[in-house]
């Protein structure tokens, strides 16, 4: 039997919190302007994978740089960064490693390195390929540019991902299915499109407070995601997550660990991880964060919870959660609606030794009445029309 299949399969995530500009409806943990702590920073987040260095019962199958805008720093941090996690885990032959990039950062020379060093596969933010849309929301690229930019990845990379936004200002059905239209002559492995959410604290929750940009209402952004599933659909990519279809074994490794609730760990401020049925992040200031880890990352703790323990007493989590029961049932019910397959009756069964069908029967019938859920084998799954209401479904089960 190959070693591989007895050994515990986790994933690896690094955020790379810099951005060159903030795009209008970030919110995500990113910060402009402290390029100065480029250099030390990488050193923290080496230390952090020191820390947190397995044995060999453990092999990481996946690994996700993300951001931020990993593609901004130098190749030479992002090369330590991986040398640091080879020599510190077990990493699987067939190991997926993902770069986020964006389109201005993507020349020739790059690409060629990011291969180099061990990227296998790109997530490239081109959000939409209509300039007016672009400029609203504050991205640094043009249309033209994101379109060069994926032929030059695709001269070194077979495994490419295109990541765009519906129900942006100023759009319309038009000029989606325009970018839609030229995202599809490329011809990516992979596209994930998501609808425009406007969080609070984002420079665009205030432009929309200020009646300055109206943005798609609920209704507009639907009818958006229906023309989106129809269209791929059409050209051959599977919808294997709400927002996610690829061609046939292009899934994302690394984003199935986290609606599939397998292990991963994540370095860098405000990441996040699962492992031993335990959710946490890392404290959000990267001063702080650089602060923290030279404190920590020379401890050495052999077992995961050990490390856990160690990382919660010494104030290095932002949040660390308690799952009760209701929690991990909402959590692996809302999960398990957003892929393809659906909620897998045995793994229920067997994660919370309770029965889903007796104990959903009068809900499970009324979303069948409304062609919401129906059923394969031992999943439920949403059906297309049942794909708008994923949330409200998984919230229903456990009120």
């Amino acid at each position: 039997m190959d070693t591989e299949l007895k050994k515990k399969h986790i994933g690896l995530y690094v955020h790379i919190p810099f951005c060159h500009t903030k795009c209008t409806y970030c919110d995500f943990n990113t910060y402009t302007g402290i390029e100065n702590l480029i250099e030390e920073f990488t050193t923290s987040i080496c230390n952090e994978i020191e820390f947190w260095s397995l044995d060999n019962s453990y092999i990481v199958d996946s690994i996700f740089i993300g951001g931020g805008t990993p593609s901004y720093i130098d190749i030479s941090e992002l090369e330590r960064i991986i040398q640091n996690i080879k020599s510190s885990f077990s990493i699987s032959k067939s190991s997926e490693v993902t770069l986020e990039i964006n389109p201005e950062d993507v020349t020739d020379k790059k690409a060629k390195s990011w291969k180099k060093i061990g990227i296998n596969r790109c997530s490239i933010g081109i959000q939409s390929l209509n300039d007016d849309e672009l400029k609203i929301i504050n991205r640094r690229h043009s249309a033209s540019k994101a379109i060069k930019s994926i032929e030059i990845l695709k001269n070194h990379f077979s495994n490419i991902s295109v990541d765009l936004i519906y129900g942006l200002p100023s759009q319309s059905i038009k000029t989606y299915q325009e970018t839609l239209n030229n995202i599809i002559k490329i011809n990516p492995s992979h596209i994930s499109a998501y609808s425009l959410q406007v969080e609070k604290g984002t420079f665009l929750n205030e432009q929309v407070s200020r009646k300055e940009v109206i943005v798609a209402n609920d209704d507009f952004s639907a009818e958006m995601y229906k023309i989106t599933q129809k269209f791929l659909k059409d050209n051959d990519y599977k919808n294997y997550e709400i927002s996610n279809w690829a061609k046939e074994n292009q899934f994302s490794k690394h984003n199935l660990k986290y609606w599939k609730l397998e292990p991963y760990i994540g370095f860098g401020p405000g990441a996040h991880s699962y492992m031993e049925n335990q959710r946490f992040s890392v404290i959000r200031s990267p001063k702080k964060y650089i602060h923290s880890i030279k404190k920590i990352y020379k401890e050495k703790k052999i077992k995961v919870k050990e490390k856990i323990k160690y990382l919660k007493e010494n104030d290095f989590f932002d949040v660390y959660e308690e799952h009760n029961l209701k929690n991990e049932i909402l959590e692996f019910l809302m999960l398990s609606l957003r892929l393809d397959q659906g909620i897998d009756t045995t793994k229920f069964k067997s994660k919370f030794d309770l029965n889903f069908e007796d104990l959903y029967k009068k809900k499970l019938e009324k979303y069948f009445c409304k062609n919401i859920l129906e059923k394969n084998n031992k999943f439920y799954k949403l059906t297309e029309k049942g794909k708008l209401f994923a949330n409200e479904v998984a919230n229903n089960f456990v009120d």
